[in-house]
């Protein structure tokens, strides 16, 4: 009868692994809605602006900017007992978080911008490094990196709990150390909205008892793992794919590289 539970309970574990990654994989919500690029005064751009047609050297990802404040950690039960045995503050969190989310969407745009053909390289957020000139530059912040509550986006979803990642992009043509806007957009992308496991395992499935939620609790936060859920961490290279997208459009617009390598994107209903 023990084997028998075990065994029950191991192929439940196993199932919600598999819906899970499913979920996050059919259900996540990518969008990118443009904006009217802010044209400079010809009189102190005119160099950027006559090198907009041209090929740049390359394409440099400047790792976005945010605030703390526009960061929310996972707000599960769990996660928060698990945060009472750190020994780290909730702004230092914060800022690990949105360190790594604004890493891993840099990284993602110079992967696909690379595929396409571009030379793209990454100015981190703490290089002191100064722009080289003759190059295409993309900047943004994140607006809004929430990633939701994850028990509740597991046991209920349509929405509920969900994570979220909004941004604002600006890419400028640089030349001879004078910048012309060319893009602006914002980007969203989020959880989805797939219904959660309650219906199919039943709510004692999902509940954890006080005990096992304390020693869970204390093994995450003694045994170093991640603060963040691997979910903002998925909405973020997501983002970073529709951002490097969106730049092969406008390369091949500019005729950088060949038409049929730009890449579609989904544009925000209007």
């Amino acid at each position: 009868m023990r084997s028998s539970l075990l065994l029950d309970s191991t192929f439940k574990q196993t199932l919600l692994s598999l819906v899970l990654s499913t979920a996050v994989a059919a259900c996540a919500q990518l969008s990118i809605t443009p904006k009217s690029a802010q044209r400079p005064d010809p009189a102190v751009a005119s160099h950027a602006i006559a090198a907009e047609p041209v090929l740049p050297t390359e394409v440099a990802v400047r790792d976005f900017e945010f605030s703390p404040s526009s960061v929310r950690e996972n707000s599960s039960p769990v996660h928060r007992l698990t945060d009472l045995f750190r020994r780290s503050s909730t702004e230092e969190r914060r800022i690990e978080i949105g360190r790594a989310v604004t890493a891993s969407l840099s990284g993602q745009t110079l992967k696909r911008l690379n595929k396409v053909g571009l030379v793209a390289s990454r100015i981190p957020s703490d290089s002191n490094i100064s722009v080289q000139d003759n190059i295409l530059l993309v900047t943004g912040r994140l607006i809004n990196a929430d990633e939701g509550n994850r028990l509740t986006r597991i046991a209920l979803g349509l929405g509920a709990g969900e994570s979220k990642l909004d941004t604002e992009v600006h890419v400028f043509r640089v030349a001879h150390g004078e910048r012309a806007e060319v893009l602006a957009f914002t980007t969203h992308a989020d959880s989805g909205k797939m219904p959660g496991l309650v219906p199919s395992l039943g709510v004692g499935e999902l509940v954890l008892g006080p005990i096992t939620g304390l020693r869970e609790a204390k093994n995450a936060a003694t045994g170093g793992q991640k603060i963040y859920s691997t979910q903002i961490d998925r909405l973020a290279s997501k983002t970073g794919d529709q951002v490097a997208r969106y730049l092969s459009q406008y390369s091949a617009e500019e005729g950088w590289i060949p038409r049929d390598r730009a890449k579609s994107v989904r544009l925000a209903a209007g």
